[in-house]
């Protein structure tokens, strides 16, 4: 009875994996396709001369596909290889590092108000005001306070991330339903045993639902910090292009900080899966 049961679990399951497998490859074409498509326009309408004279099309506006994979290529094995590296580095660890001290300050405090409703109301209208302020608008301020350096770059990327972890942390806490938790103290929960089995965990998912914004945000504000004074990084280079008018360079800058982002991304959500197995998303995949 054993055998035929697992067997029979074999057969049911492999359906799934091949579905599976041709969901993602069919997902990887469409993409391939759709990025195919949008760089050859690009490629194709910036060599059209009636369109370079009278319209932005012009490569010394926007660049071309081949001129930036170019510049890419003399970035990494060319000409000017290895002067990519220090400039991207600086950029992720600043990144990373403002990332990890705003998810861990805005997860630990919304957590904390989530426990005390006189304390969140108390402290509402100022938490509203400092959301509401123009972030990118404090860089020069910041910087003016902390320098020119990566301590700058953090405490710009922590500002900009911290209150969309904090919100979504708070959210996820107090948005437990009260049965479930009247049901775990009728089951002889400790306050303590239901704030790790029960708010953290819920806390947590609504957390990593925000974290992919929480990245981009984070990365966004490091380059933006980069373009007040700095010599090193992304944001420098995007700045140093302008300043030469080089398009290419620009872009190429670009391509590289997109394609970070994706990278980032894809580790945050495998984090994601490997922390909340519990999670029915994983579950049924």
């Amino acid at each position: 009875m054993t055998i035929s049961t697992t067997a029979s679990a074999h057969v049911d399951t492999a359906p799934a994996r091949q579905k599976g497998l041709s969901d993602h490859v069919r997902i990887a074409l469409y993409q391939v396709v759709l990025l195919g498509v949008f760089l050859g326009l690009w490629e194709g309408l910036t060599r059209v001369p009636y369109l370079i004279k009278n319209t932005f099309l012009d490569p010394f506006f926007i660049s071309r596909p081949s001129l930036i994979a170019l510049q890419l290529w003399k970035w990494t094995f060319g000409a000017q290889a290895g002067f990519l590296l220090p400039h991207l580095a600086s950029t992720l660890g600043a990144t990373l590092l403002g990332l990890v001290v705003a998810t861990s300050t805005g997860f630990l405090v919304g957590l904390l108000l989530s426990q005390s409703p006189t304390m969140a109301k108390t402290l509402n209208p100022f938490i509203v005001s400092l959301n509401s302020l123009p972030r990118i608008a404090m860089v020069p301020l910041i910087t003016m306070v902390f320098g020119l350096g990566l301590l700058a770059k953090v405490v710009t990327a922590w500002f900009v991330v911290f209150f969309l972890i904090f919100f979504n942390t708070f959210k996820g806490s107090v948005s437990i339903e009260k049965h479930l938790l009247q049901f775990c103290q009728t089951l002889g929960g400790t306050p303590r045993q239901i704030m790790w089995s029960v708010r953290v965990p819920s806390a947590l998912a609504w957390t990593f639902a925000a974290l992919p914004n929480a990245i981009s945000f984070s990365l966004v504000a490091v380059v933006i910090a980069e373009f007040v004074g700095t010599t090193r990084g992304m944001g420098y280079l995007i700045v140093t292009a302008l300043s030469t008018l080089n398009a290419t360079e620009m872009f190429a800058a670009i391509t590289v900080l997109g394609l970070s982002g994706i990278a980032l991304v894809a580790i945050a959500e495998r984090v994601e899966r490997r922390l909340l197995r519990w999670s029915p998303q994983f579950n049924e995949r």
